[in-house]
């Protein structure tokens, strides 16, 4: 064989792969254009197919029929590149007369598979990775705003927190006898409430409650209720955490906290710790010698965010293997309600190694048992994402 036909086969074969990605590609690209389009509301999606089919594969083969006609050798060869460099053309034209209808194409491709296939399977994380990556290149996107009410990544500056109520303020009395800080608590559970002597430990992660206390307040501890482990003074324990509906502290009340059964945390002076969960939601001021503490809440839009209290009660999880295509992800998360309550607007987020973060759609409601799925998609930063650690967190939940 000579070289030249050695060349001319080899060139064949590249068309005929190149071909092989680029027609079913297109094909998908005009079935999503026809759904961009809003098409499939005047007919049915087999129809769409036949429609994309026609656009991206009958067409040329027409063409080449009508050129070609009986001519079997050339019809064969015009096969070979028509389709392709039909398709590249028609692509090509689409950037210029349509981007916008394009580019909104090709970000509903992982949506498109995802119906299809499901979100978490490879086909819709490749063609979401080749869809954004192609409309990245036409569009670059802009920038996200942070999500209104999102937990913060940074703490409140507190001119800002002086500024939102100054009138708000409270004093609360405590004794600090035996470089102690004991105050009175309220409790309130299903079966009533109970005024408490506490110990304010900014060691705590949160706060506990006795046994005997959760029993009074008619608190569920069931056994497979979600545990913490502890440093105490007695050395580390594992405990279990409930749902309080309610605390109060001076004349502020706090809803939805998770608290730690802890028998070991309480002593002959106090009956359980009063822990960050509760005073993250202040601004304190001590004054020791006046013996008082003055607590300025936290503004909140509305509801305030539990994300920090849910967080130990939920068990957060990537559906199938954690994959990354051209840069970027295409995760469903899987969150667990492990509490006696019903959760609402979750919203789990990926924590990478190299600082970035991703949120994922909320989950409108979590029975107790339950469990929700939040689509998470972005493209990544790092630069080695085979090493790409992260971990899964929660920005926003709500009792």
């Amino acid at each position: 064989m000579s070289a030249s036909a050695a060349l001319s086969s080899l060139g064949a074969f590249a068309l005929v792969l190149a071909s092989m990605f680029v027609v079913p590609f297109a094909l998908w690209c005009n079935f999503s254009l026809a759904r961009t389009a809003q098409l499939d509301a005047r007919v049915g999606a087999p129809w769409l197919w036949l429609l994309a089919f026609v656009v991206t594969l009958g067409l040329p083969v027409a063409l080449a029929v009508w050129k070609y006609g009986t001519d079997g050798r050339r019809l064969s060869a015009a096969m070979m590149w028509l389709p392709l460099l039909w398709n590249l053309g028609a692509i090509l034209l689409c950037t210029q007369v349509i981007p916008g209808l394009l580019v909104q194409s090709l970000r509903a491709q992982g949506d498109l598979a995802g119906k299809r296939f499901g979100d978490s399977h490879k086909v819709a994380r490749i063609l979401s990775a080749v869809g954004n990556g192609l409309a990245d290149r036409l569009a670059p996107p802009v920038p996200a705003a942070p999500r209104a009410g999102a937990r913060e990544s940074a703490p409140t500056p507190v001119t800002a927190i002086a500024g939102a109520a100054p009138n708000s303020a409270i004093a609360v009395p405590f004794s600090a006898a035996g470089n102690a800080i004991l105050m009175s608590v309220e409790l309130e559970g299903p079966a009533g409430r109970l005024s408490l002597p506490y110990l304010f430990d900014t060691g705590a992660s949160f706060t506990t409650v006795h046994t005997e206390t959760a029993a009074k307040l008619g608190l569920t501890v069931p056994p497979d209720a979600p545990t913490l482990q502890f440093n105490t003074a007695s050395g580390p324990r594992e405990s279990r955490m409930v749902y309080l509906p309610k605390l109060r502290l001076g004349g502020i009340e706090l809803k939805g906290l998770l608290v730690s059964v802890c028998d070991g945390c309480a002593n002959d002076r106090s009956q359980g710790l009063l822990g960050l969960n509760v005073m993250r939601e202040f601004l304190v001021e001590m004054d020791y010698q006046a013996e008082r503490m003055k607590l300025l809440p936290r503004p909140h839009e509305g509801q305030p965010n539990r994300a920090y209290d849910i967080y130990p009660a939920v068990q957060i999880e990537v559906e199938g293997s954690p994959e990354i295509w051209l840069g970027r992800i295409r995760w469903v998360l899987l969150v667990k309600n492990r509490s006696t309550v019903a959760i609402e607007n979750v919203v789990p987020e990926v924590h990478f190694s190299d600082g970035q973060r991703m949120a994922g759609a909320p989950i409108a409601r979590i029975e107790p048992g339950g469990s929700g799925r939040s689509l998470v998609e972005g493209k990544t930063i790092a630069e080695d994402h085979e090493k790409l650690g992260f971990t899964l967190a929660l920005a926003e939940a709500y009792w």
